[in-house]
């Protein structure tokens, strides 16, 4: 089984069906050249036509180009299934599932992470129903998976997620339709279908994969329904988005807490130490950075560490017949019976009925044993020891109180050697209580022996797949890198012992005493051979060891060696002595120019030149040779390099060595070659792809060859470490809610930051200044105090409201953010049907933005001299009239005027106006108010507890108090009085030059002095009488006439109306027909 698997070669039919029709699908391909004439240009334009199309589609393909980060080995694809509650999310996750894994989970907790195929993993997040869970799902998910449910139709969830994802970078969206077994009618189902494909297609894009889902069986949907949406996740594509390229993230698939119990049980407040689990995507991160974790508030890393990767990619050859890879990676779910928890682990031991009281197995006995967890004072407590042979054993409970005096009790035994002191190094004063117990305690010591055997041998696995895993990731000619590795130490050790004359036969002390500074995480380090070298030690080392040591001896040899952590490096320590500089066979024979280099990159920190690396790549080779021809040892060497130089020159016409020949042939066949084959040219828009690789490839390369900064890459399963984290982040801790660890780099400090917002328009309300919002930018959420404005191209003027159906700009305070990163904003409790307020883009950050109010000043006329008048009950002081001089300002009646000087220490001052103003007109200035803005930054600790600051009109709303009532804001009637004006009189010696069209024309009319009454006789009275009521009934009558004519036209029209859509019906139905009919006979075959 040593060698590769063969396989027969396939043999292709040469007679049969399959034969024949490939040979003749064969003649098909090839009938363009049999026959060029055949299929030659027959129109002109046709053909400029198609050229053009098809320019246009290449066109349409084309796209910026950006850098793709993806490693190697990419982190599983973040898959988020989001939608309503009950509509299949949960269901179609296990479909999924069972699909990739043949697993069938029986509840979904957290992420779910599975082998989707050869190199492609998926990992499933099922998105809560949360407002703060759906807005961190949306930044993290690399694919969509929409659930729509048919049954219902579209919710507003659905529209606030796609709000929230082309905000945070719109990444790949597919829809999900469930809920079909409920139409039972075809014709009605696929009316359904056809809806909601277009209105999806409507919000995401033309053409957008919809899937349908027709119905349930044994709790999945259908298999081939499943199998179809799994081949379309599986191969989906995915373009990177400019925010996960630049920035490192982490969706954490399992949390432990590892906080001392002690401190729990004394303080169960007390923050803790929390480690978080997860594969690294974005770009690479290192210890001791800033993360943030949204919805629990930025901290320090406090470790970083590699992990095995716990769902590798299957693409690796077996190296045993019976390893299986794993297809499933889902801690907090529980897979086979395990699940993991926030500070354990549970093992579902499932019993029938009728084993319900039978008693425990070995293995249940074991779990039942290792679920107690006792702390330190408890296991202490039961613990005793002798401080001398034969005296009484001391307990935990004689320990502290009062202390008691006790004979000491000697027999001929003696003294039973050291004290039991309880240090950090436990296994070596184990050894030592060891080495001077008694034969009474042969057995003890034994089983201790044993146990802390065993925790080394533990820690020697678990350290050896941590080299392992490190070892994967150096190169492998970086021999000095490796050098010092654990297990390197481990077998050296080993070696030097069995060197040194030991039997080989260890005993098991020995065993504890070599491997206990592995179980402790150190490493012993002589610090006289560090100094000194090898060669001081030499009459030391060899003496055999033995493990008879007499006390003296063991403590010199403690004072000798120091323990050190297992990230320090010798070559370091080395170089901080002088004797360290003369150790070139240990760094690999550095000579003064590979010193000078060391020193170069020193000075340069973290910096690489890349450019000077590429420029310099064609000389390299030279200098080599130079310095390789130039470093013999003896006359001899240097006779055979001239005599193999002279003959390289005669080689050639040119007097240069073959490797220059080589070098100038490469050079003009890279420029001539490439412009004659036409396959070697790319156009510009590969080169621009090429070029940013090439900087991807080459920054990765440099910071690979950075052996002493602990980078961790995307694609590898770390294991983060965060102290001093509130204690609710455990207690309050939900599977179901997504915990994204983000790095924050560069974006800690606070500031002003100058936004572009728009108010959605499903949200009912317009927004107002001084009102606290949520915003969720980058990684963060926080609650902040916007102060709204408009730029007139002179000023910033503050906007009470936003507009209606425009955009506008904002400012707020929070921590630096990329200008151009899109944000949404929203109001934690939900008032409303649409809950995301609104959308916009960050402009830039900046430490001060001026922002304006308008404020209109009046004052009254006090006194007024032609075109001078004196103006108070405008300002209070004349300060406040100095600071305004020279202000333009006008009255009602629009005449203006210009502030002058004070007047009075009252504020009154002296204006000019361009006219004669009236003691009514009222005088007023327009001035324009800076207003401050508010800093105000609240992060929402949605995973903790959440403290946010309620708006003026929820604080009335929960107090029950009424809004404020001022009469000067109340809007009064407009009463104005009209003004007399006395009648224009013109003097009689001024009428008399005017002309006679200028002069007044007045006509006096004769009227009789004396009026003259008409008396009636008794005839005449019941004449006028009768005329009268003649008269009124005339007037009577034709008023009835004339309603009557109205109620007539009335009834007229309805009729008309009625008799008009009866004949529209009867046109339309006989139209309807016809053109049915004629259809019909379209589409019958003719003959």
């Amino acid at each position: 089984m040593d060698g590769k698997q063969t396989h027969k070669a396939h043999r292709v039919h040469k007679a049969g069906a399959s034969a024949k029709k490939k040979l003749v699908e064969k003649k098909k391909k090839n009938a363009e050249k049999n026959n060029p004439k055949a299929f030659a240009i027959q129109s002109a334009q046709k053909a400029e036509r198609m050229a053009r199309r098809k320019a246009e589609l290449d066109e349409k393909k084309y796209h910026v180009p950006m850098a793709d980060r993806t490693p190697t080995i990419p982190p599983p694809l973040v898959v988020a299934v989001v939608g309503p509650p009950q509509c299949g999310k949960t269901t179609l996750i296990k479909s999924l599932v069972r699909r990739y894994t043949k697993h069938t989970l029986s509840e979904i907790r957290g992420p779910v992470t599975v082998v989707s195929g050869k190199k492609q993993r998926l990992t499933f997040l099922e998105c809560p129903n949360d407002i703060n869970a759906m807005t961190d799902v949306a930044k993290v998910a690399d694919l969509v998976l929409l659930v729509l449910d048919a049954s219902y139709g579209f919710e507003m969830e659905t529209f606030e997620y796609l709000n929230l994802l082309q905000t945070h970078g719109m990444p790949k969206v597919m829809g999900v339709l469930t809920h079909l077994d409920d139409f039972k009618d075809n014709k009605k189902l696929k009316l359904v279908k056809k809806n909601f494909k277009h209105r999806f297609w409507t919000e995401v894009y033309d053409g957008a994969k919809l899937f349908f889902l027709s119905g349930v069986e044994n709790g999945r949907y259908l298999d081939r329904e499943i199998l179809n949406l799994s081949r379309f996740v599986s191969v989906v594509k995915l373009r990177p988005l400019a925010w996960r390229n630049s920035h490192p993230y982490m969706l954490a698939d399992r949390i432990q807490d590892l906080t001392d119990p002690e401190l729990l049980e004394a303080n169960p407040k007390a923050n803790r130490t929390v480690a978080l689990y997860g594969y690294l995507r974005g770009t690479h991160i290192k210890g001791k950075d800033r993360v943030h974790i949204p919805g629990a508030g930025d901290y320090q890393l406090d470790q970083t560490e590699l992990l095995t990767d716990p769902c590798p990619i299957p693409d690796k050859e077996r190296k045993r017949l019976d390893e299986r890879h794993k297809l499933i990676y889902a801690p907090m779910s529980e897979v086979n019976g395990v699940m993991y928890d926030k500070d354990a682990v549970y093992i579902d031991v499932r019993k029938d009925k009728h084993e319900v009281n039978a008693p425990e197995g070995e293995g249940e006995k074991m779990l039942s044993e290792l679920q107690k967890a006792n702390t330190v004072s408890d296991r202490l407590a039961a613990h005793q020891f002798n401080l001398f042979s034969g005296a009484r054993p001391v307990t935990a409970e004689d320990v502290g109180g009062v202390r008691a005096r006790r004979p000491a009790v000697f027999d001929g035994a003696g003294v039973s050697g050291e004290e039991h002191s309880d240090d950090e190094d436990q296994d070596d004063d184990e050894d030592d209580d060891e080495e001077g117990s008694s034969s009474d305690d042969g057995s003890e010591s034994e089983s201790e022996s044993e146990t802390v055997a065993d925790n080394a041998a533990s820690a020697i696995d678990y350290r050896a797949q941590r080299i392992a895993a490190r070892a994967m990731e150096d190169d492998e000619d970086s021999d000095s890198d490796d050098g010092d590795d654990l297990l390197q130490r481990v077998n050296s050790d080993s070696s030097d012992e069995d060197d040194d004359g030991s039997d080989g036969n260890e005993t098991e002390d020995e065993i504890v005493e070599r491997l206990a500074p592995i179980h402790l995480g150190t490493k012993r380090i002589n610090l006289m051979d560090v100094v000194y070298g090898d060669s001081a030690d030499g009459a030391s080392k060899a003496k055999p060891k033995s493990k008879q040591a007499d006390g003296d001896d063991a403590d010199e040899d403690n004072v000798k060696s120091l323990a050190f952590a297992d990230d320090i490096d010798e070559r370091q320590l080395y170089s901080c002595f002088i004797t360290g500089a003369d150790r070139s066979d240990d760094e690999g024979g550095k000579d003064d120019s590979d010193e000078e280099e060391a020193e170069a990159e020193e000075t340069m920190g973290d910096f690489k030149d890349l450019e000077a690396e590429s420029d310099a790549e064609g000389g390299e080779d030279g200098d080599e040779q130079a310095s390789a021809a130039g470093s013999g040892d003896g006359s001899d060497s240097e006779s055979e390099d001239d005599d193999e130089a002279e003959d390289e020159k005669e080689s050639n016409s040119f007097g240069l060595s073959d490797d220059k020949m080589k070098k100038l042939k490469s050079k003009f066949d890279k420029i001539y070659d490439s412009d004659e084959d036409g396959a070697d040219k790319k156009d510009f828009y590969q080169q621009q792809k090429d070029e940013l690789q090439g900087y991807v490839d080459s920054t990765r390369q440099a910071m690979d060859e950075l052996a002493d900064i602990n980078y961790r890459w995307s694609g590898e399963y770390v294991k983060i470490v965060i102290e001093d984290m509130p204690f609710e982040f455990i207690d309050k801790f939900d599977p179901a809610t997504p915990v994204v660890v983000g790095g924050i780099p560069n974006e800690e400090g606070l500031s002003l930051i100058n936004i572009r917002i728009k108010r959605h328009r499903w949200y009912p309300r317009i927004l107002k200044t001084g009102d606290p919002i949520v915003i969720s930018v980058g990684w963060r959420r926080f609650q902040t105090i916007p102060t709204y404005y408009m730029n007139d191209r002179i000023k910033n003027r503050m906007l009470k409201y936003t507009p209606e159906h425009m955009h506008c700009s904002a400012v707020v305070y929070g921590p630096y953010v990329q200008p151009g990163t899109g944000f949404c904003a929203y109001f934690l409790k939900r008032a409303h049907n649409f809950g995301i307020a609104g959308t916009g883009t960050v402009l830039e950050n900046t430490q001060s933005v001026d922002i304006v109010k308008k404020v209109k000043l009046t004052g009254f006329p006090e006194k007024i001299h032609k075109n001078t008048a004196y103006v108070n009950k405008m300002f209070n002081s004349s300060l406040e009239v100095a600071k305004f001089e020279g202000a333009s300002i006008k009255t009602v009646s629009g005449i203006r005027g210009q502030v002058k000087k004070a007047s009075g220490g009252n504020g009154a001052f002296r204006a000019t106006f361009e006219d004669r103003i009236k003691m009514s007109d009222i005088v007023f200035l327009r001035a324009f108010h800076t207003i401050p803005i508010k800093k105000f930054y609240n992060p929402i600790t949605s995973l903790l507890s959440v403290a946010a600051m309620r708006s003026i009109a929820d604080i009335r709303r929960a107090k029950n108090l009424a809004v404020p009532n001022k009469a000067d804001s109340h809007y009064k009637p407009i009463t104005r009085e009209t003004k007399r004006f006395n009648p224009l009189k013109i003097p009689q010696s001024l009428q008399a030059e005017l002309p006679f069209k200028s002069k007044p024309k007045i006509v006096k009319t004769k009227t009789n002095a004396k009026s003259r009454a008409v008396v009636m006789s008794k005839h005449d009275k019941r004449v006028a009488n009768l005329i009268g009521q003649i008269n009124l009934l005339g007037k009577d009558k034709s008023k009835k006439q004339r309603v009557k004519v109205m109620k007539q036209k009335e009834e007229y029209t309805k009729k008309r109306a009625a008799e008009e859509a009866e004949a529209d019906a009867r046109r339309k139905k006989k139209r309807k027909t016809f053109f049915r009919i004629e259809g019909q006979n379209q589409r019958a075959p003719r003959d």
